[in-house]
């Protein structure tokens, strides 16, 4: 819990009645790398915030699994289509490294956000990073499936250089063979 307490310091006042309502409703989970959060056919009504360590979001449902999207440290997800939903996401929620994740039932924070400002302005910045993520995804996914690697070492380096070549290769949605040459390129 402290590490979420240490995360919430940077968008809320220590005195803020939010911030302790929201820590006195969070639970702390431990997955380990490879560890089912939400399968595709189940909800899980929860806003999750990850401490450390990376979930990623899986479609199933393609020739061969595409990595949707990735929460990194300081990001967060649902286990639902989005924090105002109780429905599957119909993606396969899983952890993609030993992680650490403070978990809000969804009831919960709807409720914050409409007595406080500050759990609505915090709600929002995650938003923001979330929606600037897809933008990056979207821009990378565009590009031919060589100039992908290049692209994604370009616009999110961090987290290209967190990833495996399988989890590349899945997050791009590329073939490995493919990753492979466009490491010579670089």
């Amino acid at each position: 819990m402290k590490r979420f307490t240490k995360h919430l310091n940077s968008y809320f006042n220590a005195d803020d009645p939010c911030r302790e309502e929201l820590i006195q409703h969070t639970k702390i989970r431990q997955g380990k790398r490879g560890q089912i959060y939400c399968r595709e056919d189940e909800s899980r009504p929860y806003w999750c915030y990850v401490l450390e360590g990376r979930v990623g979001a899986y479609e199933m449902k393609l020739k061969k699994p595409y990595l949707h999207w990735i929460a990194a440290e300081g990001h967060y997800f649902t286990g639902t289509k989005h924090e105002y939903s109780f429905n599957s996401q119909e993606l396969n929620i899983q952890f993609l490294s030993k992680s650490t994740i403070a978990c809000i039932p969804l009831a919960i924070l709807q409720e914050l956000q409409d007595r406080y400002p500050s759990m609505h302005h915090f709600v929002s910045i995650m938003r923001q990073r979330k929606s600037d993520f897809f933008n990056k995804k979207a821009l990378i996914m565009a590009q031919d499936s060589r100039d992908r690697y290049s692209k994604l070492k370009a616009l999110m380096p961090a987290l290209f250089l967190s990833l495996n070549n399988k989890l590349l290769s899945q997050f791009l949605y590329i073939d490995p063979k493919t990753i492979y040459e466009s490491k010579k390129d670089l």
